[in-house]
């Protein structure tokens, strides 16, 4: 997947801390009213729903235009029951996706919001998994890492709830993880990434192939700026932050206000002469 454009508005904030010690890597989303931005942003979140080779064959085969297939069966929609709600939860999957890929260097597969059940559904396991190979090769070596991400949102609140809330649930639960790479495995063979399935299985039985496993924490919400010494809603025996455990907080104004101007554009149809990277496709004529 092609790096977007708006990786450039996360502004990193460095020195930050939660209560004990414990530093957070922060992202401020520093965004503007670029619309080329935005649009760009908006078919990188429409890519990670479907891909472009399926999106006018299934439009075609159910008799819609491309708008109308997206609008009626891919994209959440905020008027919808859990519209709001799914876009919240999805945006913020995909942002820290994009956050471990084009910053930090991880392969990040793209399979959570491909054919759900329900457009508004979310599935079930670890939020968001990375990995990262320790040799060119790809063969598997002990220094292999693969990085498993809580992730929660709450973009309409400028507290860190949404931090307290993610760390609490990062636990090490390996069972679960497993679980998550063997469906996330199947998921890609599926959508005939084969590259990305094969990589995945060599993460699947640990203890044949050893690698290091990086357990992450992270939340976003809408505050505007943040404290170097974040306090929060959880302490004591509930803080369980563990050696090597990675805590990401991205935050920036109005975060809710700005996905769903980025998602009504998901929605939109851009011709490949404006933006070299849409599709081409033409539209079915109604009955």
């Amino acid at each position: 997947m092609n790096k977007p454009r708006y990786i450039d508005w996360l502004v990193e904030e460095k020195g930050l801390v939660v209560q004990g010690g414990h530093e957070v890597r922060s992202y401020r989303i520093d965004y503007t009213d670029d619309s080329s931005v935005i649009d760009d942003w908006a078919l990188h979140i429409r890519r990670n729903y479907i891909k472009d080779e399926d999106l006018n064959e299934s439009a075609q085969l159910n008799g819609l235009t491309v708008e109308q297939y997206l609008k009626m069966y891919i994209i959440p929609q905020k008027d919808e029951p859990l519209g709001a709600t799914a876009r919240s939860g999805d945006i913020a999957e995909i942002v820290v996706s994009d956050l471990l890929e084009f910053i930090m260097g991880y392969t990040v597969p793209r399979y959570k919001q491909m054919n759900r059940s329900g457009k508004n559904n979310s599935e079930h396991g670890t939020d968001v998994i990375g990995y990262k190979f320790y040799k060119p090769d790809k063969t598997p070596n002990e220094r292999d890492e693969l990085i498993a991400t809580e992730v929660k949102a709450k973009l309409t609140s400028e507290d860190y709830d949404s931090l307290a809330s993610a760390i609490e649930h990062s636990g090490k639960d390996e069972d679960r993880l497993a679980r998550t790479i063997d469906y996330c495995r199947k998921k890609l063979r599926y959508q005939n990434d084969s590259k990305y399935s094969e990589e995945v299985t060599r993460f699947l039985i640990k203890p044949e192939n050893n690698y290091k496993i990086i357990y992450c924490a992270a939340g976003i919400s809408s505050r505007i700026a943040i404290d170097k010494g974040i306090t929060l809603s959880i302490d004591g025996e509930e803080l369980k932050i563990s050696d090597g455990q990675a805590i990401f907080f991205i935050h920036g104004k109005k975060l809710m206000d700005l996905v769903h101007k980025v998602y009504e554009r998901c929605i939109q149809w851009y011709s490949q002469k404006s933006h070299n990277c849409y599709l081409n496709i033409k539209k079915p004529r109604l009955n």
